[in-house]
């Protein structure tokens, strides 16, 4: 078995495969936003492409469906550079709001951390 190049370990529940538990964790927790009805759908890794020169996001998951429209979500158990690169072009170049979901390491569960809101949104 290969291991991740941060130590997590995939995961599938319910016909669905995370990358994590802490992704798993923050599908729990967009199911029960769906079940309430902020939402209909959630479709898990869509493909975005930022900037004119076409660089490849892959956001965990996509809300569709939204009183306001769509919305992506992303599970970051931290921040690398490539993440912070790609977290500045959201801001200039994403489709809709972003919501950046980190882990709580003192209550042991993700927290919502920041809504990307795109310049041109």
């Amino acid at each position: 078995m290969k291991i991740s190049k941060y130590r997590n370990s995939k995961i599938a529940i319910a016909g669905r495969s995370f990358d994590s538990k802490f992704e798993q964790s923050v599908f729990h927790i967009l199911n029960m936003r769906m079940k309430a009805k902020e939402f209909k759908e959630i479709q898990q890794q869509d493909q975005i492409l930022l900037t004119e020169a076409e660089i490849l996001y892959k956001p965990d998951f996509k809300c569709i469906g939204g009183k306001s429209g769509d919305f992506w979500c992303e599970a970051k158990g931290f921040e690398t550079p490539e993440w912070r690169i790609k977290r500045r072009l959201w801001m200039h170049y994403g489709p809709g709001p972003l919501e950046i979901w980190m882990y709580d390491s003192r209550f042991k569960c993700p927290k919502l951390k920041e809504i990307i809101i795109p310049k041109e949104f």
